[in-house]
Formats: structure tokens, sequence, C-alpha cells
């Protein structure tokens, strides 16, 4: 069995020789990875290591990773031992194994802080000595997931039953679609939702299928989202109902605020509607136009902004929300958009109770300022008392003395 090398590399030619159907590794490589093209169909290869040790697809140690398909093997192996390797199977004809070593992940830097609900760009990188990987058949092969973990201090030291669950909120692609540039060039894209609750987090992008088997770990801060959208619903014909949205607490720069709507109406199709804020404008209201006609409404978006903070761009998603029309009776069937009607409710019941709360307030103020009073009236008649008294036995006692 020959081997030929498909993918050649300049600084590794000096590391690594070629010796008929086997291939020697130095001790300097710190990762390398095996692609093993066989004839189809056929069983996985077996790997022998320098030692005579054998590696095999369904036995292997935890430093070794391996992916198998119908007629390819891709074996990748941290801190390999040093000196000649062999791989026995039924490779294919044309003796095609390709030999990857050094590849290292990298990822962007994710934002000190995040805000549910946002959604940004992230990249990863998968690099051999530094550069960019551009081996396809190994690239499209790459599954790389990004997952959320609740962030627990000594999270080790946990029994394997009560460690936190990962909430997987996107996979990588390098197939340029979506937010991927340019397809197969080893920069791996993802649109990256923050569909988390507000908390501390570990973020790990790893391989999803064990053709790679480094991950990468950061940890992030998710705090709420920074507004809140509400929808006033229209009552009258050619009075269009408007979308207001509202930062929360300065959290977005004066004038940074924008809106893409698609709107649709029981007469027409989806209309785009745009708008933004002036500069030093605080809060977007937009209009969506309403003629009176029953039927079912539906809007869907996105909300962009700038964080006061770090300057940074945000973008939001508004899922498609629904409301009906239906002999001027109109319900509300989505919850990221809060209905004035529900919202006015609210707003009575908060006034309400706020108004009961200072009514009791009051209440409590009357009676202890009279509670105080009455024991102001009680301290100052018991004192006039006293000396009434003292002066009526004083009058008695000079009285009773007999004149000599």
């Amino acid at each position: 069995m020959a081997v030929w090398p498909l993918f050649a590399w300049a600084q590794d030619n000096d590391r690594m020789t070629w010796l008929d159907n086997r291939f020697r590794v130095d001790p300097t490589i710190k990762q390398v990875s095996f692609m093993v093209k066989r004839e189809q169909p056929s069983r996985p290869v077996v790997l022998v290591a320098p030692d005579g040790t054998k590696y095999y697809s369904s036995r292997h140690p935890k430093h070794v990773s391996w992916y198998s398909e119908n007629d390819l093997d891709i074996i990748s192996i941290d801190e390999p031992m040093a000196g000649p390797w062999q791989a026995i199977g039924r490779v294919s004809q044309d003796n095609r194994i390709t030999l990857l070593s050094n590849l290292r992940l990298t990822a962007d830097t994710l934002p000190q802080n995040l805000y549910q609900s946002e959604v940004l760009k992230f990249s990863a990188k998968l690099l051999q000595n530094d550069q960019p990987l551009t081996v396809r058949d190994f690239l499209d092969r790459v599954k790389l997931r990004v997952s959320f973990y609740p962030y627990i201090s000594e999270e080790q030291q946990l029994v394997h039953d009560v460690q936190p669950e990962p909430i997987v909120v996107g996979n990588f692609e390098d197939n340029g679609q979506d937010r991927d540039e340019v397809a197969g060039d080893g920069i791996f894209t993802v649109s990256l939702p923050v569909t988390v609750a507000p908390g501390k987090y570990r973020v790990v992008i790893k391989s999803m299928n064990g053709v790679f088997t480094r991950a990468i770990e950061q940890e992030v801060l998710v705090y709420p989202k920074p507004f809140s959208a509400t929808l006033i619903k229209s009552h009258k014909p050619q009075e269009p109902h408007q979308l207001v949205v509202l930062p929360q607490d300065d959290a977005l720069v004066a004038g940074s605020l924008a809106a893409y709507i698609r709107y649709g109406t029981p007469k027409t199709k989806q209309q785009i509607i745009q708008q933004r804020t002036l500069p030093n404008e605080t809060k977007l209201s937009m209009g969506l136009p309403f003629d009176g006609e029953a039927g079912k409404y539906s809007w869907e978006g996105w909300i962009y902004g700038t964080d006061r903070l770090y300057q940074r761009e945000l973008i939001f998603p508004l899922v498609e929300s629904h409301f009906a029309v239906i002999n001027n009776i109109r319900s509300e069937t989505h919850v990221e958009i809060t209905p004035i009607d529900k919202a006015e409710l609210e707003r009575q019941q908060i006034l309400k109770e706020i108004e009961l709360q200072k009514t009791s307030r009051e209440k409590t103020l009357s009676v202890m300022v009279m509670g105080n009073i009455a024991v102001i009236v009680l301290v100052i008649s018991g004192i006039w008392g006293w000396r009434v008294f003292k002066k009526r036995r004083k009058e008695k006692k000079e009285a009773l003395v007999l004149p000599l």
C-alpha cells in the first residue's frame, strides 16, 4: 500500500517523512489528523502506533477522536507518539491519505456584555501552522457547535448528574451562506442568537461529530433586553397602529434606534416599513397602516441600536406577531409585543394599587400623628395634674399648722 499525501505543507517537510505505507511523526508535532480514503464499502482502517498499539474507530483513548463514513476515516490525535505510524485497511486505489499537523481552533472574543434575544455574527477558524486550513474534504466534515452552560463555580467538583446542561444556541457553517462570507475558506460563521435567560455563562465551541477534538471556552454575562416594544392599537379607520420602542435604563445611545418591519394586512401582501430616530431622540414610534378592514394582521422584523457603554452595534429580531380585527373586536395572539389594552388594564391596576397603598399610608400616618398627639396630651396632662396635686397637698399641710 503506497501512501500519497494530497496536501502539501512547507513548514513540516523537515518534520515528517513518508516511507512506503508508513509515515513518521517528529517529536515536535503536537497534534496530527489523518484523512484516509477507503474503497466503498469497507470497514474503518486500523491505525498502528510506533509502539505497536492499535487504534480502532470503536476503541481508542480519549486523546484520539475518530470520524468515519462509508469511504472515509478522519483520525485526530493530540500529542502523538513520535516515530513511524501505519494505516491498515482497504485504502482507495489512488491511495488517498492526507496528513494534517498542528491544527488549532480559534474563535472571536465575545463582547463583555450580551443582551437577551440579540443576534450577532460570531466566527471561528481552523488553522494549520497559524494559516487558515483550506482542505475542503476536511472542512466539509467539521461541525462546530456553540453551547451556553450556566456558570457554576467549581463545577468540576460536582457529580455528573447535577452538572449544568448545555443550551445549544447555534451551529457554525463554512458554506458562504447567511453571514458566512466565503465558502471553504476555513472561517466558520454563525448568526449567534442569545436565546438564554440573563445570567453568567460558559460559552463552549467544539466539534459535535468528533472530527476535531479541541474546544474553546469563554465566560460571558447576559443582560436583560435593553428596550421594550409596545403596540398601541388603533380603533379608528385611517388612524395607524403605533409601534413604540423605548430604551430601558438609558442602555442605548440616543438617536441610534431604528426598525425594519414587514407588515401584512388582510388586503395586501407584506409591506416594508422602516424608521429611525432623529439625533438625540430616545424613543422610536412608527405607524402601521390601518384602514378598518376586518381580518388577520401580522408583523415581524428587526430592531437596531447602539450600546451606550461599549458603543457596540446591536441587532434584535422581532418574531412574527398577529392580531385579528373582527367586527371592531380585536384579539392579540403574540407575546413579544404587549397590547395596549392589556397594558392599560395593568396600568390601571397598578395605579389602583398605588392609590390603595397611598390611602393606607395616609391612614397609617394619621393614626401615628393622632397617637403621638394623644401621648403628648397625656404627658402634659400628667405633668399638670402632678403639679396641681403637689400644690393642693402643700396647702392642706399649711392649713393644719396651729398658730402659736
